[in-house]
């Protein structure tokens, strides 16, 4: 199958999302919560954070997979003191009934997005770049965060597409430095996708075999 990979920095997590690969995603939500709380910290202080940082995973998880992305990407190590707001969804979708070009379909994109969107390629391929604020009361917050989704063609495959969808999370102010820094953080890891022909796919038990993956 085709598929892409990213090269993401140390300290960020890779948690599958596709229907056949529940109990990967379990462990690797649960070494998430021990690493953000550890053993070592008292149970009866550490145990509702665990709760409530395990049900937070497993919900926006579950959002992922209804929506069909096949992966949650998320830093679980803090930066210059601060942990990032912010998770990266992986998707790749199929529209092989699309008779139009990528170049077609994209300018379609762009002409909808106005000033917000933005023409590109990555690893070769057209793309672009589309970025939006989004209200609290869609993502729950009392204030609002900044949406940045990602289409790329894939290569020599019409109708197929990698899309890639951050969410940044603000205080309130969706242009202040911070927020601004960790949307390039996550604008640069979208720029190492790379497509691939005949990706292997592990299955869960191989998976699992592997060990702790966070």
């Amino acid at each position: 199958m085709i598929d892409f990979e990213l090269i993401v920095p140390e300290g960020w997590v890779h948690v599958p999302t596709t229907p056949g690969l529940s109990k990967v995603r379990e462990r690797t939500i649960e070494a998430i919560v021990r690493h953000a709380l550890p053993d070592t910290l008292p149970r009866d202080k550490a145990g509702p954070w665990r709760r409530m940082l395990r049900q937070e995973l497993t919900v926006a998880t579950d959002e992922a997979e209804r929506q069909g992305a096949r992966a949650v990407v998320l830093p679980v190590t803090e930066m210059h003191g601060m942990r990032m707001p912010g998770t990266l969804l992986l998707s790749v979708i199929e529209d092989t009934d699309t008779p139009a070009g990528p170049r077609s379909v994209l300018d379609a994109m762009l002409a909808d997005a106005g000033p917000d969107g933005m023409a590109l390629e990555i690893d070769g391929n057209p793309a672009v770049r589309i970025r939006q604020v989004v209200d609290s009361g869609p993502i729950k917050r009392k204030a609002p965060a900044v949406r940045v989704n990602y289409f790329v063609a894939a290569p020599g495959a019409p109708g197929v597409w990698g899309v890639l969808t951050f969410t940044v999370l603000s205080d309130g102010d969706v242009d202040a430095e911070p927020v601004r820094a960790i949307v390039l953080l996550f604008d640069a890891v979208v720029g190492t996708l790379r497509w691939a022909d005949d990706v292997a796919v592990p299955t869960e038990e191989e998976l699992l075999a592997h060990g702790p993956v966070a």
